[in-house]
């Protein structure tokens, strides 16, 4: 139970939290170790709580009519899912599977809302965590409708890039997943790399990538 505890108040969603408040979670909140490619959740199920991955990471998706899915979000350690479901009390539109070997939390809608009316820093983080999901949904909203495919990877490349050190980018999952996640096939995203290489803008070493020349890269967005 104390370890329990210890990694609830290592998480961003619930750092804010004093020391009862932290223990009225811990009760209320189920570890759970899943291995590569189990649904956590799926769609149709109701909203029972939130989620925070503490290692490993899932994917948010739907499965299309061709029987293919598309991935709506790629999310590793201290990321939450589930909120806007729990907020709104409505089911849930996509699945979440692990990626590979991952724990999560779930913490209970009935002890996050009780916790959330006393401690208003804790409210306020709920709301940066929607607003945020939110905000990157209309994003990848206007890039889908607007951008090319060419664009919609340097843009992708160009993010990454300012959450890392240095100017080497680290893909956070398979090259298939974040063809998905850009609406690109494999082969598109294959030849795109390829492209990029070929032109000086970026070095591919596998999952690594360098940036080499960040102002055409970042012209291309405009391009």
């Amino acid at each position: 139970m104390q370890n329990l505890k210890r990694i609830l108040a290592n998480t961003t969603l619930f750092r804010m939290l004093d020391e009862r408040q932290l223990e009225e979670l811990t009760t209320a909140t189920q570890p759970i170790r899943a291995t590569t490619n189990t649904c956590v959740v799926n769609q149709g199920d109701a909203p029972k709580g939130v989620y925070v991955v503490v290692y490993g990471q899932v994917k948010i998706g739907f499965d299309r009519k061709d029987g293919s899915e598309k991935t709506l979000a790629i999310l590793g350690q201290n990321k939450c899912f589930g909120l806007g479901e729990m907020l709104l009390d409505r089911e849930h539109l996509a699945f979440v599977k692990t990626t590979t070997d991952s724990m999560l939390l779930h913490t209970t809608r009935e002890k996050v809302l009780e916790v959330a009316k006393d401690n208003f820093g804790f409210a306020q983080e709920l709301m940066v965590c929607v607003g945020r999901q939110l905000y990157t949904l209309t994003r990848d909203i206007e890039s889908y409708s607007l951008q090319t495919a060419k664009q919609r990877l340097a843009g992708y490349l160009l993010r990454q890039n300012q959450y890392q050190a240095g100017d080497t980018v680290e893909l956070i999952a398979s090259k298939t997943l974040i063809a998905s996640r850009l609406s690109l096939t494999p082969e598109t995203l294959s030849r795109l790399l390829h492209d990029f290489s070929s032109d000086g803008l970026i070095n591919v070493m596998g999952r690594r990538i360098k940036i080499l020349d960040h102002e055409r890269l970042g012209a291309l967005l405009t391009a």
